[in-house]
């Protein structure tokens, strides 16, 4: 690959840094936590849910496989992996162990990549839900053999769940099987244990012996001190796969008897292993858990005891390997080593979501481990870590459901060269060419000399630091590099105490007098040295042994020093250290320690912490030694405040998250016995009950969250108000919330009666609250001072009677009301002449008019043709995603906006969350699903509305699982064929009132998304454009968009007057939105002389896309319209100074007539200014054809009827809807027939599916009569489908739908839906125009219906497999086009909001045990997310 040029080098970092910015990589198992995670090759294999899944490195998914004793994900429930072991065989054949639960411990064993299945054999691992099992695989003499150590039985007499393997006895522990059979035979090898069950932890190789670290199962009880071991298995005969027991070795690792993790670091010939060790107590403390390192060869020579086996050869005594811990720690959980450019580097996963990294010198010794990444959930890490097998720069960290990717290093914090070599971490480097510290593969030229610095370029690379004791009571400490110091700084540090000594410095070398007097445990010091020059600084701790006569006599010959751990300190025997250290600090203490609070503290730090004892005041020099994990410096702090002889205050800093230890130190003396001090995240609140409160606060609230134990105070701030919702109905105010009395004055005093609240009814508008007292006392009340006050916490209100005054207005509204009626009586006599006149004037009229109309109509019928459009473009067709939105929520554009939000590139990269997969698994598994659908159906404020929503919420959550779908949708049509509200058979599916209705609308409109494209998208787009065009061949009024032509008898203009059609020349002018365009184009329009501006502007630019092809490229209210003539230009508007002004100060739109223009006029079109007005949408306050009744009653002017008034009756231009009709026949014919017609003799597959079910289902129920199944299979497509794609094509194309268009469409799809009826229609002359249209053609069409639906039947039935084939293909077209997480997240509003009747039906059905756990799993989950605030 070749290099990037030098110009682009700065952008490879920043590119590095904007990846990780968005968080590591990532994948969830659905609804189900992670069992078992290995490496293999080019590949992530992860077990859980009882499935496994194998990722690419990045984590996304490759390939999913159930294993032989699951019937699905997440079935059967328990089932858990606990053996994932991968080799490759002779010529690269990759192959997988899989051992599960199920099958009294089945392991099967597959070739990779094809995951062909080549043995199943049970009883292999342990079945036991926590019993341990620990395997490796192995080559020997030419064959390959497994061995595997399990927990097959945790007691002598006790048959766990009756999984025990019936061919293994209860002693069995370590088995070596051959992969041909994966059989246990004694001649390969069988040990068995002796009395006490094992847990073991993990199954290592090294050379040709076997390692099973393990311990005993009654060290859980918190009472054992019995350290672990590690059992070692040798080659029995070099021919042959036989392995026999050497024996075990104790591994101490101070008194911790459980093991957690384990890890094999290899360096060549060289070997360790890493545990990470815990104490048995549970109580977590600072100390509680530990890593140490023990060499394999070490552990090999010394393990040959047999005191948990039974062994054939010779033992020895047990046998122990100490080992002082390299980290110690709070809650480690995990581990893995590796080596990076020989130094050893530790990856560890904490129980609260951390990864640390630590980096061990040549000494093995810890550096200070810097936290690489936290888990936000604070989830425990899983004990398995593993490097990326193809970038080693990453590790994979497990925790719950989730695996992330993490980057090995975070090199980008080191600002400087010194900095980054400093740091010591091999995998960090300094980049000349980029001037940045980074990973190799990160930096530019990175392979050229001196293009990238390491750790071995570090100036202190070979840097030690020498100790000698040239005096009495004087240390000497010099660096093994000769160059002149610029700092040196001396500590003595003992157990439990620090000191400061005033030191020397000298040119190279620095010394001090010891003059303070030492306490040594068993002759131990420790001593910490820093040196510093021009170019590195050093700091190195020594634990000095046998050095006591050295230091006060000067005789040095025994004395030693070791480097070791920052933060190492002089330890004793397990059982003599705590009892020692007590008895030690009580005889030299003059302090006593009694409590120290709090113990728990945020990672901000405390401002303050109170220590409680005595003797305070008498002591000097108080100070807190604050220690963390190894290898970190100890905090030393100064007290704050000496209160009093037995209190004192101190000042705790920030820090990360774990448990510390702390002391109290006084007077130069030993600490106080250390306690545990826990650092813990920010308090963070998930739910607050109630969550709404009145104004004046007093309500008593519960909050839920973590870590509340570290607050201090809760407050309400007034500044938040702002972000308060609250509603009047929606307090859910209690009866024991509410106060009420009632005050009264008696003489000088002022009395109260408290009431007793009985009850609180609520309405829409207000609430009730009745409520009863007792009075007591004979005083009497004078009620002129009586007040009722209610009183609801903090907020106290005066409740005031009110009075009517109803009488007062009766008096006032009587003599207007008398106006009024004799007012109304002379303008009604007056209206009545009036009427009378202009009735028979308009008489006069109506015999003319009807004789002209009928005559213009009977010739329009016979000579009047359409020049239907041949040629119209590329079909607009929407995209699937905005097709499928439209019709799942056809009245919702607020969800359709929500779902049409791009979703990511890559859907493995997102960020997912744990509730919404255990969800998504949830609502897959069936049972549970139609069970929450009938129920969700049963609610009676669950409403038609909602129905919808959910069925439309369902299909896209599972719009990738159609299959699925499918089942789901079959099963709840049965249902409602089973319902009682279904005993009439022809009624079902006729309406949209249950879920699964729409769903299968929904359903359709997925399946025949393709269909629809391919076959019916063309002569319905024809149909649209014919009938626009014909709309707009007549004239139509612009304010209600009613036209001379239509199909629709309420959108007919029948008002319209006389009209001609004018030929103008319209010029197009070059503009730069248009680049396609020619310099200049003039076109010749046909618009009316009836038409407005408007109406003129759209007949020009579709010319103009009809002529060329393509859009002008303004907008229609960009542009405007000007007149050219030889004596002015004028610019024509809609509305001008020139308009008329009509009654009642309405104003006439202008036309192409008002502006007096003529056949061959010019027109030139040009861009108008910006802010100018629009002349599209006008008001109430404009008109165009249909004139103010006023006005259409004048005189009519040029017609050649002077002194004769203008009358319309409506039903003279019905001709007109059948001159429509006529025109468009052909294409009407044309649509109907592409959809009930077989292409190639083939039915599309979801219809012919469907049709079959049906028919399968008509035929189970034993209905005989033909026309039931014929209304059903009508109900499911043509009035589900069919119907609502013909009355909305902005469904299907890229398109604006005019309310006129809609209304003819309604006329179309009335005629459609008739085709498909049984019924025989009577229509009678007073029938709808609407029927009569299509009266004659609908018995012609309903026989071609029939034969379509025999058609289908008569084809060949779909297999199973063609169907399932068909429904995957569409699922995966429709991969990653909607945010399935908003889908699910409506899902779950529904099921909270009905939570207590789901569980309840839940409880009563039999088998949803484990659904009803994953269920409260989800709740949970979903309540956490909540954030701390009022809604």
């Amino acid at each position: 690959m070749a290099a990037p040029p030098p110009a682009l080098s700065w952008a490879l970092p920043l590119l590095a840094a904007l990846a990780g910015a968005a968080g590591p990589q990532s994948f969830e198992l659905p609804g189900a936590p992670i069992d078992n995670i290995e490496v293999s090759g080019g590949a992530v294999l992860v077990a859980g849910g009882s499935c496994l899944y194998e990722l690419r490195p990045e984590l996304r998914p490759r390939r999913r496989v159930v294993p032989a004793a699951g019937q699905g994900c997440g079935e059967p429930p328990g089932m858990r992996s606990n053996l994932l072991l991968h080799y490759e065989e002779a010529g690269g054949v990759g192959v997988l162990l899989t051992g599960w639960t199920q099958d009294g411990g089945a392991c099967q064993v597959w070739e990779q990549p094809s995951y062909r299945q080549r043995l199943n054999q049970s009883e292999v691992v342990s079945c036991l839900p926590d019993g341990s099992t620990a395997g490796v695989v192995f080559q020997q003499a030419g064959a390959w053999y497994l061995a595997v150590a399990a927990t097959y039985s945790t007691s002598a007499d006790a048959n766990h769940l009756h999984c025990e393997p019936s061919k293994s006895d209860k002693e069995t522990v370590i088995t070596v099987r051959s992969m041909v059979n994966l059989k246990s035979k004694e001649e390969l090898g069988i040990i068995k244990r002796r009395e006490e069950p094992l847990h073991f932890v993990d199954a290592l190789q090294w050379g040709d012996h076997l390692f099973f670290p393990y311990y005993t199962l009654k060290a859980r009880l918190g009472n054992n001190t019995e350290p672990p071991s590690m059992a070692v298995l040798r080659q029995l005969r070099p021919s042959e796969g036989g392995l026999t027991l050497q024996g075990h070795v104790y591994l101490d690792c101070g008194c911790r008897s459980l093991i957690v993790s384990s890890s094999l670091v290899r360096h060549g010939e060289r070997g360790w292993w890493v545990g990470v060790f815990h104490h048995s107590h549970n109580a977590k403390a600072w100390n509680t858990t530990a890593v140490c390192i023990f060499g394999m060869e070490e552990m090999k020579e010394q393990a040959c005891a047999s005191t948990h086996f039974n062994m054939n050869g010779k033992s020895c005594e047990a046998r122990s390997i100490k080992k002082l811990p390299t980290l110690i720690h709070s809650g480690l959980v995990a581990v893995y080593g590796t080596v990076v450019l020989n130094r050893i580097v530790l990856f560890l996963g904490t129980d609260d979501g951390q990864l640390l990294k630590a980096i061990l010198n040549e000494d093995m010794k810890s550096n200070c481990p810097e936290v690489l990444y936290e888990i936000e959930d604070e989830t425990s890490i899983f004990p398995k870590l593993r490097l990326d097998p193809v970038n080693n720069n990453y590790i994979y960290l497990s925790s719950a459901n989730k695996v992330r990717r993490i980057p090995v290093a975070n090199c980008s914090r080191f600002s400087s060269e010194q900095e980054c070599l400093s740091a010591k971490d091999p995998y960090c480097g300094w980049c000349s060419l980029n001037r940045r510290c980074t990973l190799k593969e990160n930096c530019t030229h990175s392979n050229r000399i001196n293009g990238w610095y390491n750790i071995s370029h570090a100036p202190d690379k070979d840097l030690k630091i020498l100790l000698s004791f040239p005096a009495k009571y004087q240390v000497v400490v010099t660096a093994n590099v000769s160059k002149t110091l610029t700092f040196c700084m001396i500590k003595i540090v003992t157990a439990v105490e620090i000191f400061y000594e005033n030191v020397v410095l000298k040119n190279s070398s620095c010394f001090c007098n010891l003059t303070t007097p030492m306490i040594t445990d068993n002759d131990c010091l420790v001593l910490e040295a820093s040196l510093s020059s021009s170019s590195w600084n050093i700091t190195q701790t020594f634990q000095l042994k046998n050095c006591s006569q050295c230091i006060h006599k000067g005789e040095c010959a025994s004395c030693e020093w070791i480097h070791v751990s920052p933060a190492t300190t002089c330890q004793d025997d397990c059982n003599r250290a705590a009892s020692k250290g007590i008895a030690t600090a009580q005889k030299t203490e003059h302090i006593s320690i009694q409590s120290i609070e709090p113990l728990w503290i945020s990672t901000l730090g405390k401002s303050e912490i109170t220590v409680k004892g005595e003797n305070f005041t008498r002591a000097s020099g108080i100070k807190l030694i604050l220690t963390g994990i190894t290898g970190c410096k100890p905090d030393v702090i100064k007290v704050r405040n000496v209160l009093n002889d037995t209190q004192m205050t101190f000042a705790l800093p920030p820090t990360r998250k774990e448990a510390k230890s702390i002391c109290i130190q006084a007077n130069g003396k030993k600490c106080s016995p250390p306690m545990t001090l826990h650092y813990v995240s920010l308090p963070s609140c998930s739910r607050i009950i109630p969550n709404t409160s009145w104004i004046s606060g007093g309500r008593k609230i519960t909050t839920t969250g973590r870590n509340f134990n570290v607050v201090d105070s809760v407050i309400i701030s007034d500044d938040q108000r702002s972000n308060l919702t609250k509603e009047n109905d929606n307090l859910n105010i209690s009866k024991t919330e509410v106060e009420v009395y009632l005050s009264y004055v008696t003489g000088a005093q002022t009395k109260r009666i408290w009431f007793s609240v009985q009850n609180i009814t609520k309405k829409p508008d207000r609430s009730t609250i009745l409520c009863k007292f007792k009075r007591e006392g004979t005083d009497k009340i004078d009620f002129s001072t009586v007040k009722v006050f209610v009183k609801l916490g903090n907020f106290e209100h005066e409740v005031k009677p009110t009075s009517s005054h109803i009488y007062l207005y009766v008096l006032i509204l009587l003599p207007i009301v008398v106006g009024v009626i004799i007012a109304a009586f002379m303008v009604t006599r007056y209206k009545s002449k009036e009427l009378t006149r202009k009735q028979s004037q308009q008489l006069e009229l109506l015999e003319y008019e009807i004789r002209k109309e009928i005559r213009e109509g009977f010739a329009e019928l016979q000579m009047d043709e359409l020049d239907v459009v041949d040629s119209f473009g590329t079909v607009p067709f929407l995209d699937y995603k905005h097709f499928a939105l439209r019709t799942f929520f056809p009245e919702s554009g607020g969800f359709a906006s929500i779902f049409s939000e791009e979703m990511p590139q890559s859907r493995d990269q997102t960020s997912k969350d744990e509730s919404f997969n255990m969800l998504h698994a949830l609502i897959c598994n069936k049972n549970f699903l139609v069970t929450l659908i009938h129920t969700l159906e049963k609610q009676k404020n669950f409403s038609v509305k909602d129905r919808c929503l959910f069925a439309s919420f369902l299909t896209i959550a599972l719009q990738t699982k159609l299959v699925y779908l499918t089942h789901i949708l079959e099963v709840l049509t049965r249902d409602l064929m089973e319902q009682s509200s279904n005993v009439q058979p022809k009624l079902l599916l006729r309406r949209t009132e249950s879920v699964v209705e729409k769903l299968l609308t929904n359903w359709m409109s997925v399946c025949l998304s393709g269909f629809l494209r391919e076959t019916i998208g063309e002569p319905f787009y024809l149909l649209v454009t014919t009938l626009n065009q014909r709309i707009n061949k007549g004239p139509v009024d612009a304010i209600t968009c009613k036209a001379l032509y239509t199909l629709n008898e309420d959108w007919l203009l029948w008002q319209v007057s006389e009209f001609k059609t004018v030929t103008v020349n319209i010029i197009f002018e070059k503009i730069p939105e248009n680049e396609s365009g020619d310099a200049c184009q003039t076109i010749q329009v046909n618009v009316l002389d009836c038409d407005t501006i408007g109406q003129a502007k759209e007949k020009s630019l579709q010319a103009f896309f009809n002529k060329n092809g393509f859009l002008y490229g303004l907008q229609l209210d960009e542009i405007g319209l000007e007149l050219v003539s030889e004596e002015q230009q004028r610019e024509l508007l809609d509305i001008d100074g020139s308009s008329e002004v009509m009654e009642d100060g309405i104003r006439k739109l202008n036309t192409i007539g008002h502006y007096e223009i003529s056949n061959g006029a010019t027109i030139k079109v040009f861009k108008k200014k910006a802010n100018t007005r629009s002349d599209v949408d006008y008001s109430d306050e404009h008109c165009h054809l249909i004139l103010p009744d006023s006005e259409a009653n004048k005189d009519v002017k040029g017609a050649g009827h002077k002194g004769k008034q203008k009358f319309k009756v409506k039903e003279m231009y019905l001709t007109k809807l059948l001159s429509t009709k006529v025109a468009i026949h052909s294409v009407v014919e044309k649509l109907f027939r592409s959809i009930w017609s077989l292409p190639n003799n083939k039915a599309p597959v979801a219809i012919k599916y469907f049709f079959d079910f049906l028919d399968a289902q008509a035929e189970s129920k034993k209905i005989t009569d033909p026309d039931v199944v014929h209304i059903w299979k009508t109900n499911s497509l043509p009035l589900r489908f069919w119907v609502n794609i013909l009355k909305n094509p902005q469904f299907v194309f890229d398109i604006k739908k005019t309310s006129h268009i809609d209304g003819c469409l309604s006329v179309i799809a009335q005629a459609f839906m008739d085709a498909f009826s049984l019924a025989e229609q009577t229509l009678g002359k007073e029938a709808p125009t609407n029927k009569l249209l299509y009266a004659k053609d609908i018995p012609l069409y309903k026989k071609e219906v029939k034969a379509y639906y025999k058609a289908i039947r008569d084809l060949p039935p779909l297999t199973t497999a063609e169907v399932e084939e068909f429904l995957a293909q569409e699922s995966k077209k429709h991969e990653n086009e909607f945010n399935e997480k908003v889908a699910l997240f409506e899902i779950y509003k529904y099921i909270v909001k009905y939570y207590d009747e789901i569980v309840s039906k839940l409880e009563r059905e039999r088998g949803f045990e484990e659904v009803q756990k994953q269920l409260q799993q989800v709740k949970a989950l979903f309540d956490e997310k909540k954030k701390c605030k009022w809604h």
